[in-house]
C-alpha cells in the first residue's frame, strides 16, 4: 500500500498547476485575491490601450506619408519664373551668342552661311547644314581634337564640348 500512495498523484495539484498558466496567458495578474470582475476590467483597459496604440501607429504612418516639413514650401510662379528664365534661357542664349561669334571667326564665310543653330542640350550643340558637303566640311573642322572645337570649348567655358551636324535644308536660309 505504501507503494500505491507514492505513485498516486492528487488530482487537485494538476489543476492547480494549469490555472496559473491560463491566467498568465490571458494577461491576468497572478494574485488570486482579485475577483472575476476586476479581471474583466484589466482586460478592458488592455483593449483600450491596444486600440490607442493602433491609433497612434496609424497616425505615425499618416505623418510619415505626408510631405516632409524640412522641405521648402512650393514657390509662387512669379518668384520661380525669373530665376528659371535666368538660369535656362539667358545662360543658354549667352552661350549660343558666344558660340556664334566663335564659329563665325573659325568657319569660312560660305560655310557660315550654310549652317543654322539647333538645340544645346547637355553640352551637345546641334548644327543644321544646308547640304551634305557643307555637313562634311563643318564636321571635319569641328571634330574632337581639332583646333576649331578646342577654340569653341574655350570660348564657351566648357559648356559646349561636342558638336553634332545634321543635314536639314528647311532650317537653313543659305
Amino acid at each position: 500500500m505504501a507503494a500505491n500512495k507514492s505513485n498516486h498523484q492528487h488530482p487537485i495539484s494538476a489543476a492547480a498547476a494549469i490555472k496559473p498558466l491560463r491566467t498568465a496567458r490571458a494577461g491576468f495578474k497572478k494574485s488570486s485575491s482579485k475577483s472575476a470582475l476586476s479581471r474583466q476590467r484589466v482586460t478592458l483597459e488592455d483593449l483600450r490601450n491596444s486600440r490607442e496604440r493602433m491609433q497612434l501607429k496609424t497616425l505615425q504612418r499618416k505623418i510619415s506619408l505626408s510631405p516632409r516639413s524640412d522641405r521648402r514650401p512650393p514657390e509662387k510662379l512669379g518668384d520661380f519664373l525669373p530665376q528659371w528664365f535666368q538660369t535656362h534661357v539667358t545662360k543658354t542664349g549667352d552661350v549660343l551668342a558666344t558660340a556664334s561669334e566663335t564659329l563665325q571667326s573659325t568657319l569660312p564665310e560660305k560655310l557660315w552661311r550654310s549652317i543654322a543653330f539647333g538645340p544645346l542640350q547637355r553640352g551637345l550643340l546641334t548644327l543644321y547644314c544646308s547640304c551634305s558637303t557643307a555637313k562634311i566640311e563643318v564636321d571635319m573642322l569641328l571634330r574632337p581634337g581639332t583646333p576649331g572645337l578646342r577654340h569653341l570649348q574655350i570660348a564657351t567655358k566648357g559648356l559646349i564640348f561636342k558638336v553634332k551636324t545634321v543635314v536639314d535644308r528647311a532650317r537653313t536660309t543659305g
